[in-house]
């Protein structure tokens, strides 16, 4: 899973890469090395080889050395000073930021404990290594490497079986997947994750039968507990459901991996377990109750692991997702009084069980949703005590993003964490807005104002809630220490809720032109890496495509009128026809896409050429989906078709709809898991095909995009809900109201097929998955996974033929766009995916919700990749519903 917090490292405002910091901390070097070696720095790494020296084998034994904290230079010294010796090849870690980075609790398992890698040419040279590594290091400790299989008796040297060149094969998502030659010679899935694997064929020739057991995994029963079922992972260590044995009685267990999951202060997980079963031992004995009992400390194999009481219930983050009307389509003015009544005595059990800890003497510190469990009755529990802290003792800070006090509030009180947690508790019963509240103080009012159209707000409530975040300049602390907080200056301009409800097309459009100034000066064509700041996905795939790069930006921006910088067209155009760039086909992730925002700036030629690479790619036959496969391709062969009429584009779009496999054998060609939605499900394909068969008049093609949209129905999480919702795959079960997966994106597609032909299934059910667009809250703000998407979809709809219920339904969405605004100097920002830092590429960030709100100031067709324009546009609806969009009451 791609870690985000890693690419918050480098840079305040932006996403970026890891390499990027400024402040690498401690830079390692080997303190002698050999003339004719030379050490190359790539990303997080430095290599270290001899020029003269052929190149590396293309595959075999890596070997692998973990170290802890401590003893890292040292480390590094005694291995380069072997791998010198027997012309070894090698890479590490470059600094000790970047050795935090890969080894806290939240850094990605596959690569936790990976210190140094060598490069043996053969396998007696990897033996040779490894022996003499392990008596080298034979007084050292370090991580166990998840991925590999420790070498003998040793706790530092691991070993596994991979490729040495970085080989990999490009994915329809635009992601690479490491590859690796099996003992047959074919290249196969080079796989990384969090077990010993290896390639068919290949055999381990340094196993003894010792060196492949004692690892936890097998949990039949240990330190007189049995693990029933896991419940989470982190770099850290696992969370368990168990028994303990001699009793039956179910208990909760932690486990804490050596040498990682490494805090502020480079302490690692297993003392920070201790120190947490002294907090829950203290406790029980001065406040039984308060915090889970402790019921076990135990070591297996070379983990600890700490057994408590199990507490019944759900945690507060679970509890608002499944309860809170806000996020439920059709909730009544009495289903928000119900709700903010719980909610209240949440607060209250919350308030009380801090003031039992502060009253023996210890802060919670750690006060955020996932660390209040929410029981039969709505009784609280404070649980994870792994941050709490005894007034007088060593001050250990642990916290989670937006529960925690700013700097410039921590005076010398340090109660004011507990204070500020509840008060970041009880906005997240409003309404989880704390990293725009953050940037924007401002932004209270038009949370606020929300609220208040969908029901009364409890005054309690709110108090609690805006404690420190308030429009006002600085907030004293509540607690009587000389620190305040100093609350970000707002834009003058910024307008309250009224006005904008007075009279939203001029805010709105001033709000879009503002959001546009603000890409513009985002926009660096000189940068390397990236023309537009993006999100994680970006820099994983590639940071030129729609979805995450420049070609969405320049697509939201021309959409919006605005004249684009010098160069970038330029600048996206030699990227997009570089032969050295390895791009995927599809529409929103590949050339494709490219090549459709490259005709419409005027580039016609280029764009067939790549418009050419991506229908003979292999990824295309391989991948049915809108986003990354086949159906995408197609429909920018439509995209060309109109605006050239070259008639080998359409015959190209019917072929690649031709091959398409049989509905029942559509699977292996969707997203992962058998996808739903719009850009990696059917009803992605059925968008193509309904787009194919307006264009040529095939009536089969619309048909089946009707089908298609029927097995989607067929998926739909709650059937007779009064707002549908759908999940994301088989496996992922999150019911999902959005564009990219979800009802916005069913909505965008079954319009347009009624609008071709009736179907009373379509039409039956097309008011219930608007519902859910109504909505005036998500988590994100964004176009394909947040609010703009909603607006974007309603406007459409309503453009399409839908009634002025809806045109006023895509107002008010609108509207709600500006309490996650945030203001700056050069106009307005918005944070991108996880809203950890500012975005401006169109799936998340700022060119999506410019997009959105032109189409709602000015829908005019084909904003979003259709070819609309080219179909009939005197064609009625035919089947198309009157509906009614829900939003709350009124």
């Amino acid at each position: 899973m791609l870690s985000y917090i890693e690419y918050t490292a480098a840079d305040r405002d932006f996403y970026a890469p890891l390499e990027h910091c400024d402040d690498l901390g401690d830079v390692f070097r080997p303190s002698r090395v050999p003339e004719d070696w030379a050490g190359v720095s790539s990303g997080v790494w430095t290599m270290w080889h001899r020029p003269d020296r052929a190149d590396l084998v293309a595959d075999g034994w890596k070997v692998h050395v973990s170290a802890r904290a401590g003893r890292l230079a040292q480390v590094l010294d005694r291995v380069a000073e072997v791998c010198f010796e027997q012309a070894v090849p090698f890479k590490h870690l470059s600094t000790k930021v970047f050795y935090w980075w890969m080894h806290q609790k939240l850094a990605p398992r596959p690569q936790s404990g990976k210190f140094i890698a060598a490069y043996p040419a053969d396998t007696a040279a990897a033996r040779r290594l490894m022996e003499r590594l392990r008596a080298e290091l034979m007084q050292e400790d370090g991580p166990y490497i998840l991925t590999d299989r420790r070498f003998k008796d040793s706790r530092t040297v691991y070993y596994r079986y991979g490729a040495f060149v970085p080989r990999s094969g490009l994915q329809a998502d635009g992601t690479q997947r490491a590859l690796v030659r099996d003992g047959e010679g074919n290249l196969v899935r080079d796989h990384r994750g969090v077990s010993f694997r290896l390639p068919d064929g290949t055999v381990d020739p340094f196993v003894e039968p010792a060196s492949a057991a004692g690892r936890v995994g097998d949990f039949g029963g240990f330190g007189g507990f049995a693990i029933d079922s896991s419940v989470r992972h982190s770099n850290a260590g696992g969370t368990y459901r168990g028994r303990q044995l001699a009793t039956g009685r179910e208990v909760f267990i932690k486990e804490a991996r050596p040498h990682v999951g490494l805090g502020d202060d480079d302490v690692a997980a297993p003392e920070q377990l201790r120190r947490e079963w002294e907090v829950l031992t203290a406790l029980h004995e001065l406040a039984p109750g308060l915090a889970p009992e402790p019921v076990g400390y135990f070591h297996a194999w070379e983990h600890q692991f700490m057994a408590m009481e199990h507490v019944p219930g759900e945690t507060l983050l679970s509890w608002v997702a499944v309860n809170h009307p806000l996020l439920r389509a059709g909730a009544t003015e009495q289903d928000f009084a119900d709700f903010y009544h719980r909610a209240e005595k949440i607060m209250q059990g919350v308030e009380e069980a801090l003031g039992r800890l502060h009253a023996v003497g210890y802060l919670f510190v750690d006060v955020s949703p996932g660390n209040v469990l929410v029981g039969p009755d709505d009784r609280v529990r404070l649980v994870d005590f792994g941050a709490a802290h005894r007034l007088g003792g060593t001050w250990n800070w642990v916290g989670t993003p937006g529960y925690t006090p700013p700097p410039g509030l921590v005076g010398d009180d340090l109660s004011i964490y507990d204070d500020y947690g509840v008060a970041a508790l009880a906005q997240h019963l409003l309404g989880p807005m704390h990293h725009v509240l953050h940037r924007n103080a401002s932004a209270w009012a038009h949370v606020h104002y929300d609220l208040r159209e969908l029901a009364p707000v409890p005054p309690g409530l709110w108090s609690r809630a805006t404690r420190y975040r308030t429009p006002a300049e600085a907030v004293p602390s509540v607690r009587g220490g000389s620190a305040t907080l100093a609350l970000p200056r707002t834009d003058s301009w910024f307008p309250t809720p009224e006005q904008v409800a007075a009279d939203p097309l001029t805010h709105l459009g001033v709000l879009r032109d503002r959001i546009a100034d603000a890409i513009l000066a985002m926009v660096d064509v000189d940068d390397p890496d990236r023309m537009i700041p993006t999100i994680p996905p970006g820099y994983v795939s590639n940071t030129t495509c729609v979805a995450y790069g420049a070609a969405g930006v320049v697509h939201a921006l021309r959409r919006a009128g605005r004249e684009l910088p010098p160069g970038l067209v330029d600048r996206l155009r030699s990227d997009a026809v570089d032969p050295e760039r390895e791009l995927p086909p599809g529409l929103y992730v590949g050339s494709a896409g490219l090549a459709w925002v490259l005709s419409d700036c005027g580039f016609v030629d280029e764009a067939r050429d790549l418009l050419r690479q991506a229908d003979r790619h292999p990824l295309t036959a391989a991948s049915a989906t809108l986003f990354g496969g086949a159906a995408g391709v197609g429909l920018t062969h439509l995209a060309l078709y109109g605006r050239t009429h070259d008639q080998e584009h359409v015959e190209r779009a019917l072929a690649l709809a031709d091959a398409l496999p049989a509905d029942g054998e559509l699977t292996p060609r969707l997203g992962a898991d058998d996808a739903i939605g719009l850009m990696h499900g059917r009803c992605g394909l059925a968008l193509f095909l309904q787009q194919l068969a307006g264009v040529t008049g095939d009536h089969r093609h619309l048909t089946r995009a009707v089908r298609l949209l029927h097995a989607e129905l067929d998926r739909v999480t709650v059937p007779d809900a009064p707002g549908l919702l759908f999940p994301a795959s088989r496996t992922d079960n999150r019911q999902l109201p959005y564009l990219f997966a979800g009802s916005a994106g069913m909505v965008y597609v079954a319009s347009r097929c009624l609008r071709a032909g009736a179907d009373a299934r379509l039409t039956e059910v097309l008011p219930r998955m608007l519902a859910p667009l109504g909505l005036t809250y998500t988590i994100m703000p964004g176009l394909f996974q947040g609010l703009a998407g909603f607006a974007f979809t309603l406007a459409d709809h309503a453009a399409r033929g839908g009634d002025d219920m809806v045109r006023a339904a895509s107002l008010r969405v609108a509207r709600s766009l500006f309490k996650y605004a945030v203001p700056h100097p050069t106009g307005v920002r918005y944070l991108g995916d996880q809203l950890l830092r500012y975005s401006a590429e169109l799936w998340s960030g700022s060119a999506g919700v410019l997009l959105a709100l032109e189409h709602v100031l000015d829908p005019r067709p084909d904003a979003l990749f259709t070819v609309d324009a080219l179909i009939d546009a005197d064609r009625q609806p035919a089947g198309i519903a009157t509906t009614a969009v829900s939003g709350g009451p009124r």
